[in-house]
């Protein structure tokens, strides 16, 4: 079922002239641009003389805010449109005449429904239940919208046509998350987003519930709060006044995983103190990775609560890295060096420690050498008249594997058994020829000393 029908506003508009004509628009989003402007959700030609247009956003219940938008190079944007309105209100433009009727938000279809049961049930709505102030989804990135909706109707957010609250934002996928209400509180479902869902900064996944006034972020740049009554608006409005959505969203914390690799899910994962995720094929994973080479669980990042972050392979062919490469249970750790985790196939995540770390694996488009420190096309440069060799620098600072130091008798005991486990493979043909090699090399080593202790008695 399209969602094509989550009618937000009906817009009437009324052309004035010798033949004046109406016409009805139905705006199926919370917040739309009405004017002439290319930009602009509804366009109306005939405005583009005033040099304005009209934002329009939805309240709480069948709230609206009017706000006149300078379009042009002119200053005059008329005052008498800026304010809250309930309901329908009418604006004389002068060319046009424009009347604005909110739709009740939980008279829209929900998903899968079918139109005929959807109409009943829109009508039975209509004609008994007031409209719904409470629960509400206050947004307040700039600008702000308000939308209440009904416990039984989850909001579907995304910049899809099929949301209920729809979005035009880089950040955002197109069904990005789902928000809902029950035994009062809110719930949120992350939808498997490029960008992720947070709640108080803590990224999601799958549902998870949410205390009524706690911050959720949709993206990178999307901040929503769930509010059960007035008093809670008006609280978290005079929040973002004091701390704007763009502060806030330089206050990402690290360290992070992030990838611009397409079968990535989420794309950027923040890493708290204590925790420890997965990354894999399973969709089960934290960070799910959809490639068919990639194991089930291919490797566990964990944190420490001094912030020490430590990666262990679980795979099967193993984790590269611009390191080196850890096989099934080796772990490595630092806890300021970034590093880019090679999965293969164009897959890449990368482990950053500050936003230079991020903004760096961005602009170098993913690749595992975007933490290698540029190597000079001339190999030696010349010193005091003297050829030295250039020195190069490396980002290979892992510890790898941890736990692999060894003294020299335990290394001496290791290279004993090593040549024992590889005696032990051979066939008993090789060991035979193994066997004479040995017995001639030491026959040339007698044969050469006999020779010399000739020589010197001579």
């Amino acid at each position: 079922m399209s969602g094509s029908l989550a009618i937000m506003f009906a817009l009437e508009i009324t052309f004035k002239g010798e033949s004046p004509a109406s016409e009805v628009v139905f705006i199926r989003r919370p917040l739309a641009l009405v004017g002439a402007d290319e930009s602009a959700h509804v366009i109306i030609d005939e405005m583009r003389s005033l040099g304005y247009s009209i934002l329009v956003s939805r309240d709480v219940g069948r709230k609206f805010t009017l706000t006149p938008v300078n379009s042009g190079d002119s200053n005059a944007v008329p005052s008498f449109l800026d304010g809250v309105f309930e309901g329908e209100s009418s604006v004389d433009l002068g060319p046009v005449k424009l009347r604005f009727m909110a739709v009740d938000g939980d008279l829209i279809l929900r998903e899968t429904e079918t139109p005929d049961r959807a109409g009943i049930r829109i009508l039975r709505q209509a004609v008994t239940s007031r409209t719904p102030l409470f629960p509400a989804l206050v947004v307040t990135s700039t600008p702000r919208v308000v939308l209440s909706f009904s416990p039984d109707h989850p909001i579907l957010i995304g910049r899809s046509r099929q949301c209920s609250l729809r979005l035009d934002n880089s950040g955002i996928s197109s069904r990005h998350a789902r928000v809902g209400f029950e035994d009062g509180g809110f719930w949120v479902e992350d939808l498997g987003s490029s960008n992720g869902t947070f709640v108080n900064q803590q990224q999601v996944s799958g549902r998870v519930k949410v205390e009524p006034g706690a911050q959720i972020a949709f993206g990178r740049d999307v901040f929503a709060h769930g509010v059960v009554s007035a008093d809670q608006v008006r609280d978290v409005i005079s929040g973002v006044r004091l701390s704007s959505p763009k502060a806030a969203s330089r206050e990402r914390r690290f360290p992070i995983l992030v990838s611009l690799s397409e079968s990535a899910r989420p794309a950027r994962m923040v890493l708290s103190p204590g925790t420890s995720v997965s990354l894999g094929r399973d969709p089960g994973s934290d960070m799910w990775l959809g490639a068919p080479h990639v194991s089930r669980k291919h490797c566990a990042v964990s944190v420490s609560k001094a912030g020490s972050v430590k990666i262990t392979d679980c795979s099967t062919n193993g984790t590269a890295y611009d390191g080196g490469m850890l096989r099934r249970d080796e772990s490595a750790e630092s806890s300021e060096k970034p590093l880019v985790l090679d999965f293969g196939g164009g897959v890449t995540v990368a482990l950053c420690f500050s936003e230079a770390d991020e903004q760096a694996f961005v602009a170098a488009g993913g690749s595992t050498m975007a933490f290698k420190a540029p190597v000079a096309a001339d190999a030696s440069r010349r010193q005091g008249g003297r050829t030295q060799p250039r020195a190069r620098r490396t980002t290979a600072w892992l510890q790898a594997p941890v736990d692999r130091g060894i003294s020299a008798e335990e290394g001496v005991n290791a290279s004993r058994g090593g040549i024992r486990q590889l005696f032990s493979r051979l066939s008993t043909l090789g060991r035979v020829v193994l066997a004479l090699a040995a017995l001639g090399v030491f026959g040339l080593l007698a044969f050469v000393v006999s020779v010399l202790v000739m020589g010197f008695q001579g």
